[in-house]
């Protein structure tokens, strides 16, 4: 009896990881090239503002954040921009979206968008496109560092190459001038 036990939990156990593995999100692969090429609007700034909302139907929580425009390097220059994704809290409903950017208050990031509707963007490439801007402590040179893409498995990764992200740092000149460059 014990034996059966033992197998049976050990059954459960696996089944239960395998479930997780299979509900992870899967996204396809965007180099910071591609990223650059198909986003509309790329710009560098501070997050203002984090909120979550219903939609006008109130089928669907929405998070909500302002970002504080610093430098615009594509696109249309503006004071802040309105970014948007699924999931977030609204009351005691909670949605959430494995693999969407965490955004936090007073973070400076550089964000590659695309539309979401007139009046608001999403980060192109799901969460790809969000990187946290890391100021080194003497100088205050800015370093590009990609998201952490946690329960999400990308497709399409070049095989012999690492994404970006998982290089670690990178000084923002670079990082944009590759992002941008046209070969």
């Amino acid at each position: 009896m014990k034996r059966f036990t033992t197998v049976l939990g050990a059954s459960c156990l696996i089944l239960a990881l395998s479930a997780y593995c299979v509900f992870a999100t899967q996204i396809e692969y965007r180099s910071p090239r591609d990223l650059g090429r198909e986003s509309s609007l790329i710009v560098r700034g501070k997050v203002a503002a984090v909120r979550s909302l219903w939609n006008d139907t109130g089928t669907k929580v929405f998070t909500e954040t302002i970002v504080s425009v610093d430098e615009t390097y594509k696109g249309q220059q503006a004071a802040s921009v309105s970014v948007r994704q699924l999931g977030g809290v609204v009351g005691h409903v909670r949605v959430n979206v494995d693999g969407a950017p965490v955004w936090n208050e007073g973070e400076e990031v550089l964000l590659f968008l695309e539309p979401f509707n007139d009046a608001s963007f999403q980060v192109a490439g799901f969460s790809q496109g969000k990187y946290t801007i890391e100021r080194d402590f003497s100088t205050g040179e800015p370093f590009v560092r990609g998201p952490a893409l946690d329960d999400v498995e990308l497709i399409g990764v070049p095989g012999e190459a690492l994404p970006d992200r998982e290089a670690g740092r990178m000084p923002l000149e670079s990082f944009i001038n590759r992002a941008l460059r046209s070969e």
